[in-house]
């Protein structure tokens, strides 16, 4: 199965959602001024109390976002930003031709 996000088109910007009984907290914001790029960090309810699963990591377009295979087994998918023509993730893109998915590892695997 698959779950998407829309975007909202700015640089900062969080969210929660629940996915596979899992309660998550989303971050994306925007780090650097000369070469900017796009970051995501995860926080879950199973990591409420240590901090974050994943804390923020690049994302690279039409790419797994978690770096680590537990990460995916913890959360049962993975999460990617599509993209047009592997145009590098650029918050001026999100809600039009850039949003968030997760992929369940049944669909990965599938």
């Amino acid at each position: 199965m698959q779950y998407d996000f829309e975007l909202r088109n700015t640089p900062n910007q969080s969210f929660t959602t629940t996915i596979n009984n899992i309660d998550m907290d989303i971050t994306l914001k925007l780090s650097g001024e000369n070469n900017p790029v796009m970051l995501f960090a995860i926080q879950t309810n199973s990591t409420a109390n240590s901090g974050y699963l994943c804390p923020y990591v690049p994302i690279f377009a039409n790419q797994g976002i978690l770096p680590y295979q537990y990460m995916i087994e913890e959360l049962g998918g993975q999460f990617f930003i599509e993209t047009e023509n592997d145009e590098y993730p650029s918050w001026e893109n999100f809600g039009t031709t850039q949003n968030l998915s997760f992929v369940t590892l049944d669909e990965l695997n599938g």
